[in-house]
Parts: C-alpha cells; structure tokens; sequence
C-alpha cells in the first residue's frame, strides 16, 4: 500500500519532534564484510549490546588483532576463520561463546552459508558488494534460510548503503507511533526514503541510514 502525503507529513513532524536529528552518527563503520556478516545475523531477534558486540569483540580479539573495523581482510578470510576453529558450532562455542539459534540452527551456519554464497560471485569486499547488481544481491541472500527483509536491509547499511533502513520492531514501533498504524517493511523503506527528502530541507546530511539509527537510538532502550 502507498504511502499517503498525511502519512509521510506526520512521521517528518514526528521525527523532528521525537528525534535528535541533529546526533554525529556513533558507529564506526567495518573496513572488511566478515564482521558485517557477523553484526547482520548476531543482531537479529537479540539484545544489541548486550550480545552482538561482545561476540564481535571476541572474534575481533581472535582474528583481526583485537580491532573488528580493521581493513585487509576478505570474506575469504572470514570463512577460513570459521573453517579453522573446527567448524561453525566450534567457532560459535569456543571464539564467539554464543549459541543462539536462527530459524532452527546456529546462527554461525547461517554467517558461513551467506558468505560461501557471496564468495561465490566474486564477492569479498565491501567494495564488491557496493558495486554488485543489488537486485541480484538480494536474490541471492534470500536463498540462506532465516535471511529477510530487515537482514537484507541491515546488511546494506553495514556494507556502506546510506540508502537503507533495518525494518526491525524499533522502526515498525517509531511508525505507529508517529501516523497510528503500522506498515509494511517495503512501506517502512518508502516511507523513510520520502521523509529523508523532507527532512534534508533542515538536515542536509541526513541519510535513511541515519535517520534509522536515531529511531534505534531513541526505541531500544
């Protein structure tokens, strides 16, 4: 269903009423796709901070010299690293010490089969995922059981797409809240896309990357 114009207007006063639109982005962008891969799927159906950075922590100790945004390394890499821990349930148990299960298995398989997948296309940077086909991109991650819509979206935005929103509880809860009812997650990009226009007349340098960062901001606690 389309976005109306009371909709969009609505959610633009709810923001600039509601939001700091006017915050520094805190997050300091990865310089490799492994720790993108890891962030995207250990961050689903959990507690951010409390479980997906400890696990980057612990697999940045391991294998990157205790520092996860560092560049140089390929998905290749991060495959290899999985592969040389013994596995994907070693590699969950002994580097990550996270067990959590994603549509039925652990989430570690779920990184190894996204990244074989990407690897598999020539993918191992995030440069390659910038400039690879992102109908066909998407495609493609959609194949890996548990991966939809707000992974799809996450996983661009960590790869560097300042186009994108995580269609995730905080967006769908901001968006009731701002126009009384919810939408669908291809509406909840739509609708951020159209309200960024908007909003750009006072904020310049806002991005739908931002503005789903300051929603997360303000709706996780």
């Amino acid at each position: 269903m389309a976005i109306t114009k009371d909709e969009l207007l609505k959610f633009v006063d709810f923001t600039k009423a509601n939001l700091d639109l006017t915050a520094k982005h805190y997050a300091e962008p990865y310089g490799s796709l492994g720790p993108c891969v890891l962030d995207c799927i250990y961050s689903l159906r959990t507690k951010y901070f409390r479980v997906t950075v400890p696990v980057l922590e612990r697999y940045g100790t391991a294998f990157m010299g205790g520092n996860v945004h560092d560049f140089g390394y390929t998905l290749s890499d991060f495959i290899s690293h999985i592969k040389c821990s013994g596995g994907t349930k070693k590699f969950a148990e002994d580097i990550l010490k996270n067990r959590q299960v994603l549509s039925g298995r652990i989430k570690s398989e779920t990184c190894l089969e996204l990244s074989e997948k990407l690897v598999s296309v020539g993918i191992e940077t995030k440069q390659d995922f910038a400039s690879f086909n992102q109908i066909i991109l998407e495609q493609i991650m959609r194949q890996v059981k548990g991966i939809g819509d707000a992974a799809v979206n996450y996983m661009f935005m960590l790869a560097g797409d300042p186009n994108r929103c995580k269609p995730d509880v905080h967006i769908h809860h901001c968006i009731r809240d701002a126009i009384g009812h919810d939408i669908s997650n291809a509406d909840c990009q739509n609708l951020l896309t159209e309200a960024v226009k908007v909003l750009k007349m006072d904020y310049p340098n806002i991005t739908v990357a931002l503005l789903d960062s300051f929603i997360w901001s303000k709706y996780r606690v």
